[in-house]
């Protein structure tokens, strides 16, 4: 091993979940696995100290045996100290992820990524596993990307069929996601309670 640290996953044949939706089952509840990875995120963020995922996105969500979400791709964990950041949070990957699944503040080269930033890609991330769409369907160049960002255009676009059939609450809360202001965005533990919420109403399939 020659003697550097290593994190030992186990193997999950389902795969990624933008891959399980696409080409596996993509009758899946999608609803639960979008409540599996809040689940999974509000528990990195509410640890002592806080743990940042920063490169969430489908790719980085497994499918288990069993069907349900769970979070990957954390690497080793760091303290943000140690990066330059402020104290008292960890990240699990110093890299930020791709511009499409990223929040708008990150653009920004002194900014720290925190449990918001984090907020913002949830709801990106939320957007692919219900739609299969990747965030900013409409455009086909990052550039274009960030354009919109400067805009204020949110990760949706253009009104989308395909999320408007889980409801209006969905659709509010991936808005509340992606507030331009981070203070403005919702706790996980806050898109956990609504998720459950919207799933306990009976209006949307949802298992959990």
């Amino acid at each position: 091993m020659s003697g550097r640290p290593a994190m030992v996953m186990q193997w999950y044949a389902n795969g990624s979940a933008a891959d399980y939706l696409a080409n596996k089952n993509p009758n899946a509840d999608r609803l639960g696995l979008i409540l599996d990875v809040a689940r999974g995120l509000e528990y990195l963020h509410t640890h002592q100290p806080p743990i940042v995922h920063a490169d969430l996105k489908g790719n980085n969500v497994l499918i288990t045996d069993d069907g349900t979400a769970a979070l990957c791709d954390f690497g080793l964990s760091q303290v943000v100290e140690d990066l330059g950041r402020p104290a008292g949070l960890t990240m699990s990957n110093p890299s930020v992820g791709p511009l499409r699944w990223q929040a708008p503040e990150l653009s920004c080269d002194d900014e720290p990524t925190k449990p918001t930033s984090d907020v913002w890609s949830f709801g990106c991330t939320a957007f692919e596993l219900l739609t299969s769409r990747i965030p900013y369907p409409h455009r086909a160049r990052d550039a274009q990307v960030m354009r919109d960002m400067q805009n204020f255009v949110k990760p949706s676009g253009p009104a989308d069929a395909a999320l408007r059939t889980f409801g209006p609450r969905v659709g509010a809360l991936l808005d509340w996601c992606w507030s331009f202001d981070p203070f403005e965005r919702p706790s996980m533990t806050q898109v956990r309670v609504e998720l459950e919420s919207i799933c306990a109403s009976g209006n949307v399939q949802c298992t959990y």
